[in-house]
């Protein structure tokens, strides 16, 4: 089954697109009458299966200065339903899989149509006919994503084993869900928490630098995340390598875990808002846009602080999704499943970081810290949790830690974040974090493992 993202969650791929290993944008193809443009989009769709998901945008071109609407605008979207992205998936790809499409609005509410190419799959993708003329597919090929990005048919050893390592992980995720099924509420127990002193300092040290960044903003400033926050932080312990600095920001592009629109440690490369050195670290703040029209016109949820240090510390600092609702003031909601979603992201970052940054075995100590909890109500922001009347914080700020070893956050993930986060719902008149809850979110993140 495709992954169920909330619009919030796709309209965050439209704030500032960019073609990526698990992003593709393509300009308004003609998926009803041009058999050209439908090859064009299965192999697109068949290369991002294989990667392990991601999205396809539709009526974009990418410039020099950012994305814009591609020409041709159709006079409907009627042309980019379902059933016709579907049909064209099911035409030719072996084993069919199926993929969800939503039209999204922009920021400036024109409508672009937005698949999600689901990434579960237990065995490669092939094509099961070749395009037009024997053009563009090939008839039989298996296409995976390659830096450009590009997608290509697989050349190498190394490509070979990445495709074929996801198949089998997808695999050992569903044995593991399904004996999570049978054995209801068994946790493994925690590896005793490390001392926190270097990872305190780091922590704040970088809410030092946040608030420098922040100092001369307006006290209502969206980008100083005035109704609160919160922020994940994680020390890796183990053998590093030495990275030279040239190499450290492609390893971190290739540590971004991308399962939802707006990942954590997002990695931008438009000027303005790209990652820059400073003290030794690689820093990065989307609040100091200098794009012109842009400062000032984030939101809080989407203004994100974040340092990675070659030392294996990273810190991210982000503001509530729930206030940039507007059926609701600020400071009012909290959502039930995003924390959730947030701590499974960075977990499964810091798994990747680590085995990019570390070799043989490490430990992630993690910490998470939520701000402006006080008169905020549990709700669904979704719709698609039930409401819990009445559940209200009284308290205004949590930190919660756990140290766990990197190679099982993949295996664990459910198990580390239950009894991680339990506190943190506890202060809504001490709602019980359901354990199923916990299973199911992260069980849909993991499928949009983009």
């Amino acid at each position: 089954m495709p992954i169920q993202l909330s619009p919030e969650r796709l309209a965050d791929l439209l704030i500032d697109p960019r073609e990526s290993l698990d992003l593709e944008i393509k300009n308004w193809l003609d998926l009803r009458n041009d058999n050209d443009a439908k090859a064009i989009f299965a192999k697109a769709a068949l290369a991002l299966a294989n990667h392990g998901g991601g999205f396809i945008l539709l009526g974009l071109t990418e410039t020099e200065s950012g994305c814009v609407e591609a020409e041709g605008r159709p006079a409907s979207l009627d042309g980019y339903t379902q059933d016709v992205i579907n049909g064209i998936v099911q035409n030719y790809s072996d084993p069919a899989f199926h993929c969800a499409v939503h039209i999204v609005a922009r920021g400036d509410d024109r409508l672009f149509p937005v698949v999600v190419v689901p990434g579960d799959h237990r065995s490669p993708v092939r094509a099961k006919r070749a395009g037009p003329h024997g053009n563009i597919v090939q008839d039989n090929a298996i296409y995976v994503r390659k830096p450009g990005p590009r997608s290509e048919v697989p050349t190498s050893g190394q490509d070979w084993d990445a495709l074929l390592a996801r198949c089998l992980a997808n695999r050992r995720d569903e044995m593991l869900d399904q004996i999570r099924d049978l054995i209801s509420g068994a946790v493994p127990a925690a590896a005793l928490p490390a001392a926190p002193a270097k990872l305190d300092q780091w922590i704040e040290q970088c809410l030092a630098r946040w608030d420098a960044l922040v100092a001369n903003l307006p006290a209502d400033a969206p980008e100083r995340c005035p109704h609160g926050f919160h922020y994940f932080a994680y020390e890796l312990s183990g053998d590093l390598r030495a990275i030279p600095p040239g190499q450290l920001l492609e390893l971190l592009q290739r540590s971004v875990a991308r399962h939802t629109g707006w990942p954590p440690f997002w990695f931008p490369t438009r000027r303005g808002i790209e990652p820059y050195p400073i003290d030794g670290v690689v820093e990065c703040w989307l609040g100091g846009d200098t794009e012109p029209g842009t400062f000032g016109q984030r939101d809080a949820a989407h203004s994100d602080f974040w340092r990675i240090s070659p030392e294996g510390y990273a810190f991210l600092l982000r503001g509530y999704q729930e206030d940039g609702l507007e059926q609701r003031p600020p400071a009012t909601l909290f959502d039930v499943t995003l924390p959730v979603w947030r701590a499974g992201e960075v977990l499964l970052h810091a798994e990747k970081l680590a085995a990019n940054l570390i070799d043989g075995p490490a430990t992630v100590s993690f910490a998470v810290h939520y701000r402006g909890l006080a008169g905020r109500s549990l709700t669904s922001v979704t719709g698609d949790r039930l409401l819990f009347d009445g559940h209200v914080a009284r308290q205004d700020a949590i930190t919660m830690r756990t140290t766990v070893e990197a190679a099982s956050v993949a295996p664990n993930l459910p198990e580390i974040i239950h009894p991680l986060l339990a506190p943190l719902y506890a202060l809504f008149d001490f709602f019980d974090l359901p354990m199923v809850l916990v299973n199911e979110e992260l069980g849909k993140m993991r499928k949009g493992n983009f």
